[in-house]
């Protein structure tokens, strides 16, 4: 918190970026690049929200548990919370804890000179607002498969970006996995799921579609733009044609204008 010149506390100078897009699409891999990358910063997954395993909804027609479908998968009241919290305080709630350090993860590296060409940037900016008196920037990374899904979490939004990735190589990249540690209320460890065959198809892909055919033109969610009556801001980055080292300078680019430009989320009207 700041002080302000009428020696009340002001808010601090918080900018919240969305890393959004389907699962394994690279995501969750460019949010931590930029944790590493941005001086100042935390990640909040999305993940994290889901509900305790004794409550999550089976399928109607399929008979197991759906994780994925936007209306039970996530505890959409404590996300706004938190992102609410975040917004007044540029911390996370004291409350909050993350399982993600338990989930498995592939490495996908980018060159050091990269990350270290950027930090430079970021930390030059943080040097203009200490000359200026005033506190440093806080910055929070939002991380999920349904972070597009809420809008009134995407109000909260200052950056906003869509990783993108075909049917054909998410499929493959989710069934290689061994499985998600997600919350259980009797373990704070929570327990590992593993999808049940024919998964993918009959849940997942389904689910994504439903929860993002709104927010692109014709409801085209693999390769439409974004639509802007629904939400205005959004940048889709195209994994199989970018790599992570093209999205992590993308990525890092647009945070850096919009804080040298003094933009504040009241810039998006949608939504």
């Amino acid at each position: 918190m700041t002080m302000a010149a009428n020696g009340s506390r002001s808010s601090p100078k918080v900018t919240i970026i969305c890393v959004a897009g389907p699962t394994c699409s690279g995501k969750t891999t460019l949010a931590k690049h930029l944790r590493q990358i941005i001086p100042n910063s935390v990640i909040l997954h999305q993940d994290d929200f889901a509900p305790p395993a004794e409550l999550v909804p089976y399928h109607p027609v399929h008979k197991v548990q759906d994780w994925d479908d936007p209306d039970g998968a996530i505890l959409w009241d404590s996300q706004r919370s938190s992102l609410r919290h975040l917004r007044a305080t540029g911390s996370l709630p004291p409350n909050h804890s993350s399982h993600d350090h338990l989930n498995e993860q592939v490495p996908v590296p980018i060159p050091q000179s990269l990350a270290d060409e950027w930090r430079r940037k970021f930390e030059d900016l943080a040097v203009v607002d200490e000359r200026g008196g005033e506190e440093k920037r806080k910055y929070i990374i939002c991380d999920g498969f349904l972070m597009l899904y809420d809008a009134e979490s995407v109000r909260e939004f200052d950056v906003r970006i869509f990783v993108r990735e075909s049917y054909e190589v998410l499929k493959q990249r989710r069934e290689d996995r061994h499985g998600y540690h997600t919350a259980v209320q009797s373990d704070p460890e929570g327990a590992l799921w593993r999808d049940p065959p024919n998964y993918w198809d009959n849940i997942v892909w389904p689910a994504f579609l439903k929860a993002h055919h709104h927010q692109f033109v014709s409801g085209n969610v693999e390769y439409g733009q974004p639509n802007r009556e629904v939400i205005e801001g959004l940048e889709v980055m195209e994994a199989s044609k970018m790599g992570m080292e093209e999205m992590v300078g993308r990525a890092c680019e647009m945070v850096y204008k919009w804080v040298k430009d003094g933009n504040t989320v009241n810039k998006w009207k949608r939504p």
